[in-house]
């Protein structure tokens, strides 16, 4: 059923953007029975119990070493092996379809009015080590029956994720038709024409074409989605103190994250949203709504937002 027609100025914050997708997102409760040597990252569908004592670690048979709900490190898997554990029941991952739009993009061999479509594929890769579970779609041309058809296809998945989408466009018109844009525009920069939608009870995640900007919405919105559907912790990301070798103004009103390059100790922030910015970031700062400017010499906390789990 269609929602009521939002206008350019439906505007969120993040925090709002993230309850409204987190109230869609029932915890995963399809499981798989998997062997140990894939398990790094999953999430334990029952608790993992010895089946032999492991006397370095002061654990006995039939004793519980993880938890239901523990997502497994690559040192966990090491102390299941001690402990006589060969196969788990894990959660299966939450299913993400991302589906790149544009009349622009080709996959492959691009002519002089063409682009290569990055974006969504470098978005998959994050979403494989996220947790979920990849439908990566060939490029949907801007036109509304293929935009209809490639929403629809995607349904049987948890979330569906679209790039190369803006306010107004006919992406934002179909998805609305199918269900309820609720908010056109969330409060972050890069990345403020970023869209949330739900069509069917799946939650829709309508990202921006800048390679930047759809990195900025995807860390901030769709992990935290992700983390949601696996019922997995949402760990911070690791941070190394900086200091700017230079300043950057950056817009007041929203949040900001600005990409940096780290040489040691020292932050450089780089200017742009094409991919070669969001390829030679090292790390990211957050830059609190109310502040309009980073500041030579600041000393800043940079994000690693490659840290994948």
């Amino acid at each position: 059923m269609a929602g009521a027609s939002p206008t350019d100025t439906d505007e969120c914050s993040l925090e709002t953007a993230r309850r409204q997708l987190g109230s869609y997102a029932v915890p995963v409760d399809r499981t798989d029975r998997i062997p140990l040597s894939v398990a790094v990252g999953r999430v334990l569908a029952t608790d993992a119990t010895a089946n032999e004592r492991v006397p370095g670690a002061a654990i006995d048979a039939d004793e519980p070493v993880f938890e239901r709900g523990h997502q497994l490190r690559p040192a966990d898997v090491g102390l299941l092996k001690a402990a006589g554990v060969n196969e788990l029941l894990v959660r299966q991952r939450p299913q993400v379809g991302i589906v790149p739009t544009g009349d622009e993009l080709v996959q492959h061999d691009a002519g002089p009015d063409q682009r290569i479509e990055t974006a969504g594929f470098t978005l998959a890769q994050y979403v494989d080590r996220w947790g979920g579970k990849v439908t990566y779609r060939d490029v949907v041309e801007d036109e509304t029956p293929s935009l209809r058809m490639a929403v629809q296809r995607d349904l049987t998945r948890d979330a569906i994720v679209v790039t190369g989408t803006d306010p107004g466009d006919t992406l934002r018109d179909v998805v609305r038709d199918l269900g309820d844009v609720f908010a056109d525009r969330v409060a972050i920069s890069p990345g403020r024409k970023t869209g949330l939608a739900v069509v069917e009870n799946r939650p829709v995640i309508l990202l921006p074409s800048s390679p930047v900007a759809a990195r900025v919405g995807a860390v901030q919105l769709l992990r935290p989605l992700l983390k949601a559907f696996a019922d997995a912790p949402l760990t911070d990301h690791p941070t190394t103190t900086a200091t700017l070798v230079a300043g950057a103004e950056v817009d007041a009103d929203p949040i900001t994250y600005v990409p940096v390059a780290l040489d040691d100790d020292a932050a450089t922030p780089l200017s742009g949203t094409d991919i070669g910015t969001a390829t030679r970031a090292d790390g990211w700062v957050t830059v609190p709504e109310g502040t309009d400017a980073l500041v030579a010499g600041e000393t800043v906390a940079v994000e690693d937002w490659d840290y994948l789990p």
